[in-house]
């Protein structure tokens, strides 16, 4: 059952994309992490349901970060910054934004070429498939999603969460419960 589930050409074109990794691991970890802590029997029943919802939050305001910013700036900016390293590239100087290339990519040869000769025509260049470095553009394209989803996961997220989590958990009528003793330290050991 899992082998054609892994090997299905559409479960991998979803993951071959930075974005579609962060998002699939964050949704994962919002689901999985407070699950876990869920299932605990070490913890009381109080301290489970606090921490478990607080992860949750956080993850959630991870995958929102990721969505909402993250994906959205970097891929935006991965082709800005690309065109004026590489401004003799003819993949930079065909397409302007990143989504005409990635929708460029998945064309098949014949139909490349064909988008190619209609951008020949609208510009008055010359482009051939031969000269479009696609590595290259879908490399710029993985390495600043890479550079953003760190940036958005170990910078902001940690920032925009921390003013929220605690008043939406007093607000949903879930709070951090404090042990009345103090743990005990095992000094023999």
């Amino acid at each position: 059952m899992i082998p054609p589930i892994l090997t299905n050409p559409t479960i991998y074109n979803i993951t071959q994309t930075t974005q579609a990794q962060v998002a699939i691991e964050t949704s994962l970890k919002a689901i999985g992490r407070p699950g876990f802590i869920l299932l605990d029997n070490s913890i009381d029943k109080n301290t489970k349901k606090y921490s478990s919802m607080k992860e949750f939050l956080y993850q959630l305001t991870c995958l929102g970060v990721s969505l909402g910013v993250v994906i959205p700036v970097f891929k935006k900016g991965s082709f800005a910054i690309a065109r004026k390293l590489f401004k003799d590239e003819a993949v930079f100087q065909a397409f302007k934004k990143s989504d005409d290339f990635n929708k460029f990519r998945k064309l098949s040869q014949d139909d490349k070429i064909s988008k190619l000769n209609e951008i020949n025509a609208s510009t008055g260049k010359n482009y051939e498939l031969n000269n479009i470095n696609e590595d290259l553009a879908k490399g710029m394209i993985e390495v600043t999603s890479i550079a953003g989803s760190i940036l958005g996961l170990s910078i902001l997220s940690p920032l925009i969460s921390r003013p929220f989590i605690r008043p939406v958990l007093k607000t949903l009528g879930i709070s951090e419960t404090k042990s009345a003793e103090p743990a005990k330290v095992d000094v023999k050991a």
